[in-house]
């Protein structure tokens, strides 16, 4: 949620006060429950320091003390029953990081994936089909896997869709049961909250924590709204999850966007020009023709997920949220942690602080950074230029170190 200066200035001022209030309250509540942690980091051979999306420059990685790469698994099959292209060139890939030391931590496909392959967990006749899907994984990945979790981010929307938080929890559930059956001593399983599903999830998912080894955690402060400034809010929403939960946890994504700042009234001006319009308010007026017109990828999800919204509530998701700093190609004013600037040197300096006082939390058992390389375009927008997306690497778009690869490479350093 993007909230105006004034009240970004004053929520971000209350909130920095009152969350290590909070954080300290939680704390008897995250004391170790039971062995778990330590009985999941000898499994996996300690804590676990990872990165998300790589590419393959296996000794710059191995020389960031980096020592797990998390990624998602293609789809497996056609519809004929044999391998798809994507899934054997992409468990080769994987082979290739194993080869090289490098360990895997794989996340098992969305739920818009299954059913694109005509699988759907709300029909009952598909169950078995998806949990049988979900047991191959494991077994034709053993040796080259050794982290599974159950899809990813149940609560954003571009990732739940077309399910509800009742409907996804079961598809993780279904998934987390035929998998542990079939898990080798030595691998773990669990899922991952993200977005919404810090509130929407975590409840539905108590019948199938028994499953579980781990619980993921997705957290970016300071990169997509303007109101969370104190970075000690990670460990007060870990602390909730691991009191909430009582499994050891994973955080499974965190970063800091390395670029990125706000514009003028007039850059933003010129940006609705360019589509057509004067302003916000002209905007409002005819939402539709607006969102006909944004880019591709933009368009293609208000036109799918969001096609039942209102007109209001279109115009709401578009500028009084996440997809105002696309459509602007801004980091908004006040949208950042104190102390931690929205610049390379501020992202390293996020790092340097994180990450050892995640290895200090007796029941984190792994962190993954994200991500690995810049990237030449937004994922959620398409654009070049839009930071929201494009800078969150820790080498940029060459593959050269920026000075957050030095940053994890000291802080993952036994």
């Amino acid at each position: 949620m993007q909230f105006p200066m004034w009240a970004s200035k004053i929520l971000g001022a209350i909130l920095a006060v009152v969350i290590p209030v909070i954080s300290v309250f939680v704390t008897p509540f995250t004391r170790p429950f039971d062995k778990e942690p330590a009985a999941v980091m000898e499994k996996v051979g300690g804590f676990m320091k990872g990165i998300c999306h790589t590419d393959p420059d296996y000794d710059l990685i191995t020389g960031a003390n980096i020592e797990w790469l998390r990624e998602d698994i293609p789809y497996p099959f056609n519809d004929d029953g044999s391998l798809t292209e994507s899934y054997i060139g992409w468990k080769a890939e994987m082979q290739e990081y194993k080869n090289h030391g490098i360990n895997i931590y794989a996340i098992t496909p969305y739920p818009h994936t299954f059913i694109e392959h005509g699988l759907d967990s709300r029909k009952p006749e598909d169950v078995k089909a998806i949990q049988d899907v979900a047991a191959f994984l494991v077994k034709d990945l053993r040796g080259i896997a050794q982290a599974y979790q159950v899809t990813n981010e149940m609560g954003v929307d571009r990732f739940t869709d077309p399910l509800t938080m009742e409907e996804a929890a079961y598809f993780i559930g279904i998934q987390l049961e035929a998998m542990d059956a079939v898990l080798a001593d030595n691998e773990i399983l669990g899922y991952n909250l993200g977005g919404m599903g810090y509130i929407s999830l975590t409840f539905k998912m108590f019948k199938y924590n028994k499953y579980c080894d781990f619980i993921g955690a997705d957290i970016y402060l300071g990169s997509f709204e303007n109101i969370i400034k104190n970075i000690d809010t990670h460990f007060a929403l870990l602390k909730l999850v691991r009191a909430v939960t009582k499994k050891p946890i994973i955080m499974a994504e965190f970063g800091y966007i390395g670029y990125g700042e706000p514009k003028t009234d007039e850059e933003k001006k010129a940006i609705l020009q360019s589509y057509g319009f004067d302003s916000e308010e002209d905007v409002k007026k005819d939402v539709n023709t607006f969102i006909s017109r944004l880019p591709d990828r933009l368009r293609n999800e208000f036109e799918t997920i969001y096609k039942d919204k209102t007109d209001e509530e279109k115009f709401n998701l578009l500028f009084k949220g996440e997809f105002s700093n696309h459509i602007y190609r801004e980091l908004s004013e006040g949208t950042g942690l104190y102390g931690y600037p929205h610049t390379p040197e501020g992202q390293a300096k996020f790092y340097e602080y994180m990450i050892p006082k995640l290895r200090e939390l007796p029941w984190c058992v792994g962190a993954f950074v994200y991500m690995w390389n810049d990237s030449e375009s937004c994922y959620v927008c398409g654009q070049t230029d839009c930071p929201v997306e494009t800078g969150w690497g820790i080498v940029d778009g060459q593959g050269n170190p920026k000075p957050a690869y030095y940053a994890v490479q000291k802080g993952f350093k036994d």
